[in-house]
C-alpha cells in the first residue's frame, strides 16, 4: 500500500514537525516513509529544510468563506486543509494525518491506521473509552435542567445545523481529527469538503475539520473503524522509567503508539516546560513531553534520582 504520512503548522511549529519526522524516522526504520506538510505559515528557509529532506509541501486551498480569518491567524490553513489533502497530496493510495504537536512512539501505531483504512473506512481515534472522565459534557441548571455542551452539539448550532442534526450528533463522541488515515478514493472526501462550505458560514473554522468529519460518518453514513486511544494518546499519561516510555495510564500499562500533546501549549512551544507524570514504579516525574526531550529527562532523572515524591 502506498500512503504518504502528512502533518502541517506555522513557523512557530516548525521544530514540532521536525520532531514528528524525527520520531518518524526512528520507529518506523524498516521503512521509507513518504512525508508531506501544509504549509501554515512556513518560512522559506523553513520550507527549504523541509524540502532538502524530501518532504513535499503543499500549500492548502482556503475557501473563500474562510480567507478572512485565515489572513488573521495563517495556521488556521492547517485545519481546513486537513480535508483537502487528497487534491494537496495526489498519487497515494492511503494519507495518514498527524498532528504536528503529535509524534509516532511505535511504528505499528502507523500500521494500524494503515489497516484500519483499507477497505475505505475513517480510520480515526473517538473521544470515548477508558481514558476520557466525561463522554459529554452537561451544564447543569437550577432544578436540574441540562445544556449539551459536547464538541459536536455546540459546534453544529454555532454553525447553525438543522436541530434534528445537531441533537444527533450532539450525543455521539467527537472524531479527533489529529490522527486519522483515509483512503484517496474514498468518498468521505467530497462529503467533509460539502459539509465544510456548510460549517463555515457561520461555524468556527477552527473546529470546521472535526465538525465535518463527524457529519459525513453520523449523518452521512461513510465507513468508520474507531481505534483505541493506543493511536492518538492524548491523556493521562504515565511513563515507564526503565525503558523511557510513555504508556497507558491503566494497566497492562501499553508502550503509547502515537503521542499527540493537544492543549499542552506551554510545553509545545518551550522545551524547559514540564507537567508530573507518574511512573509505572509508583514515582512523579516532571517531564516534558516533546520527543527526544522527555527521554533526556527521565534518563536524567533516572541517574541522578533527583524525583519529585509521588
Amino acid at each position: 500500500m502506498s500512503f504518504l504520512l502528512a502533518t502541517g503548522a506555522d513557523a512557530g511549529y516548525f521544530p514540532l514537525i521536525q520532531e514528528l519526522i524525527a520520531s518518524v524516522g526512528n520507529a518506523m526504520r524498516a521503512e521509507i516513509v513518504s512525508i508531506g506538510v501544509l504549509d501554515g505559515g512556513l518560512l522559506p528557509e523553513q520550507v527549504s529544510w523541509l524540502e532538502a529532506q524530501g518532504v513535499s509541501v503543499a500549500q492548502p486551498p482556503v475557501p473563500d468563506a474562510a480567507a478572512a480569518a485565515v489572513r488573521k491567524r495563517p495556521a488556521l490553513a492547517v485545519n481546513l486543509g486537513k480535508l483537502w489533502l487528497d487534491l494537496c497530496f495526489p498519487g497515494y493510495e492511503t494519507l495518514v494525518w498527524l498532528d504536528a504537536d503529535a509524534w509516532v512512539q511505535d511504528g505499528a501505531a502507523i500500521a494500524e491506521l494503515l489497516g484500519a483504512s483499507r477497505n475505505g473506512a475513517l480510520a480515526i481515534v473517538p473521544g470515548s473509552g477508558r481514558c476520557w472522565p466525561r463522554l459529554i459534557d452537561i451544564r447543569w441548571w437550577l432544578g436540574g435542567l441540562g445544556e449539551n455542551r459536547s464538541f459536536n452539539y455546540k459546534n453544529a448550532r454555532n454553525a447553525r445545523l438543522p436541530l434534528g442534526i445537531s441533537r444527533d450528533i450532539g450525543t455521539r463522541a467527537l472524531l479527533n481529527a489529529g490522527a486519522f488515515a483515509l483512503r484517496t478514493d474514498a468518498p468521505h472526501w467530497s462529503a467533509m469538503r460539502r459539509w465544510q462550505k456548510q460549517i463555515l458560514r457561520h461555524g468556527k473554522p477552527f473546529t470546521s475539520d472535526q465538525l465535518a468529519m463527524a457529519l459525513a460518518v453520523y449523518t452521512d453514513g461513510h465507513p468508520v473503524e474507531l481505534l483505541s486511544d493506543w493511536c492518538n494518546y492524548i491523556a493521562p499519561f504515565r511513563v515507564d522509567p526503565s525503558r523511557g516510555e510513555l504508556v497507558e495510564f491503566y494497566y497492562p500499562y501499553r508502550k503509547v503508539g502515537i503521542v499527540h500533546m493537544s492543549a499542552k501549549n506551554e510545553m509545545r512551544r518551550d522545551v524547559t516546560a514540564t507537567m508530573p507524570v507518574l511512573g509505572t514504579d509508583g514515582v512523579t516525574y516532571d517531564l516534558n513531553l516533546r520527543y527526544g526531550v522527555m527521554q533526556r529527562m527521565i534518563r536524567a532523572a533516572v541517574s541522578s534520582d533527583s524525583l519529585v515524591d509521588g
